[in-house]
């Protein structure tokens, strides 16, 4: 985002985050105060509600205090996990509490590619950013529904109606059924979680905060991180060539991880439960084709 403002990756402060994964406030502090001693301006901090790695959600009502006591934008990156706040709200203390929240429904409401959502706090502000369309394409209607235009509060000019796959999903099946769904969704990761957290064969990398699972296979003999990296690697391209569970991976603190993310309203816990022992068969098959 800030190579596309042309703000220059140079001016993006990356702060540290705990061993839980999550951003750490008297760091996001102490940077802000670095930028200001060396005359720099902050402009902004954007917080995450459910990191896409591995579901961690930063401490929202403590970023956000920082952000208000220097005036600074807070825009919190929900894009794979702010929507489970309408299964589980306690997890996102905070949340409202955003000048912006960017959420992706064709993630965890289920929508075809491609569904982005942005809101705000204040939707004048998003105007007064970007109402400056030419004369051909200004609205002649003040009335608040006729009147409005979303090429009038976004980049996009030409746009196709993407909001309306999400209007008929909310409307045909109500709220209450993609609530029961993500909690699901939320129950089956812990599900995994455990069984991979009580397999002598497996790590479990990250806490399993929402419904992302990372973890890594590891060889019967000590082996390096190295070592165990390439182990699990090979075994994930193994996996996708079974075509029986589908995971993708990630790397956690240098780890090499499988990652699974149950985000599809219609995953089982058959299936959930298929995980390990098709990860034990892909490394099986890995073992026995690297034998002499």
């Amino acid at each position: 985002s800030v190579a596309l403002l042309g703000i220059g990756r140079e001016n993006l402060r990356i702060v540290p985050a705990g061993r839980d994964f999550r951003l750490i406030p008297a760091k996001l502090e102490k940077a802000i105060q670095a930028d200001k001693a060396s005359g720099k301006t902050p402009m902004a901090v954007v917080a995450s509600a459910g990191t896409v790695n591995t579901g961690a959600i930063d401490p929202l009502p403590e970023i956000a205090d920082i952000a208000r006591q220097h005036n600074l934008w807070l825009h919190v990156d929900g894009a794979y996990g702010a929507l489970a706040a309408i299964a589980a709200p306690d997890k996102f203390a905070g949340l409202e509490l955003a000048d912006s929240i960017s959420l992706d429904p064709h993630k965890w409401l289920f929508q075809s590619l491609d569904c982005g959502c942005l809101l705000y706090r204040d939707a004048s502000a998003a105007q007064r950013a970007f109402s400056h369309t030419g004369d051909y394409a200004k609205s002649l209607s003040s009335d608040p529904i006729e009147g409005f235009a979303f090429f009038e509060e976004s980049i996009e000019l030409s746009r196709r109606f993407r909001a309306l796959k999400l209007w008929l999903s909310l409307r045909f099946h109500g709220i209450r059924a993609f609530r029961d769904v993500i909690r699901k969704n939320m129950e089956l990761a812990t599900r995994l979680g455990a069984a991979v957290a009580n397999h002598p064969e497996f790590e479990l990398l990250a806490p399993v905060e929402l419904s992302a699972v990372c973890f890594r296979h590891r060889v019967g003999e000590p082996a390096t991180d190295e070592e165990l990296n390439r182990h699990n690697s090979a075994i994930l391209k193994r996996l996708v060539e079974r075509g029986r569970v589908y995971l993708s991976n990630t790397t956690v603190r240098g780890k090499f991880a499988l990652r699974a993310c149950i985000v599809n309203h219609r995953t089982t816990e058959a299936d959930v439960d298929s995980v390990i022992p098709e990860v034990l068969a892909a490394a099986g098959a890995r073992h026995d084709q690297t034998q002499p």
